[in-house]
């Protein structure tokens, strides 16, 4: 009888050593959560993509993250993503999610403060109540560039299961491409001592890639003054650009500081003249 219990609990541990072995590294230290039922379909709760609105200039190229929340999924492979401008199906980006193991910064620049650096593979997301759900997160390999076509793009996220149950869901965000203001000048208007003239060129990633840049014509800018140091800017007036992307405009004279704003549209970025484009009247 001493004999049987002494194999039982031998058995017995044997077994546990064996669970404890094959748990995956992102349980250790807490207690596993039981998978989800088997007929249970995946789902996708969340899809995001940094930075929300990538910009490209003329040279280089802006690297992408996106992250999907999922749970219910199975695999290496149980989210896979790709990328594609318009919604329409033609030029992808095809990507593999990013390891987060060896302490290596993920890009574009830093640990994330979502999960553990030392994690490997789907994250598991704190505060959910345990319900499974597991952090995914893809660096495309291919950076988007000027010669990337603008406006809207989609990041289309897929679930599988054990099972081969799938499920879609996708994140829109507006590719642009950069944009400059130059030679900007506050001047005084002959014989109109209560007026002034602000005029400057407003420039774009050129279309063509002969150039880095290359005059914006037909676009409307804003002129804007503060007049304290800290104040908030007042729009004062508006201007349109001609054919070579030049603007002026004449202004009611005021002391402060004046700025030239473009507010961008879906396929450029916006941009500001810099504070340092003054005038003291």
């Amino acid at each position: 009888m001493t004999m049987r219990r002494l194999l039982t609990s031998s058995a017995v541990g044997l077994a546990a050593l064996t669970v404890l072995a094959e748990a995956p590294p992102c349980l250790a230290g807490r207690t596993p959560e039981p998978p989800p039922p088997a007929g249970d379909r995946p789902a996708i709760r969340s899809v995001r993509v940094h930075p929300r609105t990538p910009v490209a200039g003329p040279k280089g190229a802006v690297r992408l993250v996106v992250e999907v929340v999922a749970r219910g999924v199975a695999g290496p492979n149980g989210v896979t993503l790709r990328v594609e401008p318009g919604g329409r199906r033609g030029r992808s980006h095809p990507s593999t999610p990013s390891r987060l193991g060896g302490g290596t910064p993920w890009a574009p620049g830093g640990p994330s403060p979502l999960a553990p650096r030392d994690a490997e593979g789907p994250v598991p997301v704190a505060g959910q109540g345990g319900q499974g759900w597991e952090m995914w997160r893809f660096n495309p390999p291919v950076g988007l560039t000027r010669w990337y076509p603008s406006g809207r793009w989609r990041a289309i996220a897929t679930a599988r299961n054990a099972r081969g149950a799938r499920v879609t869901a996708s994140a829109s965000f507006l590719f642009k491409k950069a944009t400059t203001l130059s030679g900007i000048q506050v001047g005084r208007v002959r014989k109109r001592a209560r007026a002034v003239r602000l005029s400057g060129t407003l420039m774009r990633v050129d279309p063509t890639g002969r150039f880095d840049y290359w005059s914006f014509p037909r676009q409307r800018v804003t002129l804007q003054l503060r007049t304290h140091g800290k104040g908030p800017w007042k729009t004062v007036a508006k201007a349109r650009t001609n054919g070579d992307g030049h603007f002026t405009r004449r202004v009611k004279r005021a002391r402060g500081t004046w700025r030239v704003f473009y507010p961008g549209t879906h396929h450029y970025a916006h941009i500001s003249a810099l504070v340092r484009h003054v005038a003291h009247n």
